[in-house]
């Protein structure tokens, strides 16, 4: 949920094209700290999800387990 009257500035992005989705991968900065927002853009809905920055090695590391149980 997005706070009110609270900016973030963007300090990195990457836009993927994969199958029928559109995703936003970007490093965004507030107030709070630095953070990971993801956004989906598919069939014109948007979703998205928030990762605190302290947190994208561990998000990593659960992305890479998961990928190798399929390799």
């Amino acid at each position: 949920m997005k706070k009110e009257g609270i900016r973030s500035r963007i300090l990195a992005t990457e836009k993927l094209h994969i199958e029928n989705k559109t995703l936003f991968v970007d490093l965004k900065e507030n107030d709070g700290g630095k953070f990971i927002q993801i956004a989906e853009i598919s069939n014109d809905r948007k979703s998205t999800i928030v990762i605190p920055f302290s947190g994208h090695q561990k998000f990593m590391e659960t992305l890479q387990k998961i990928a190798s149980s399929f390799i």
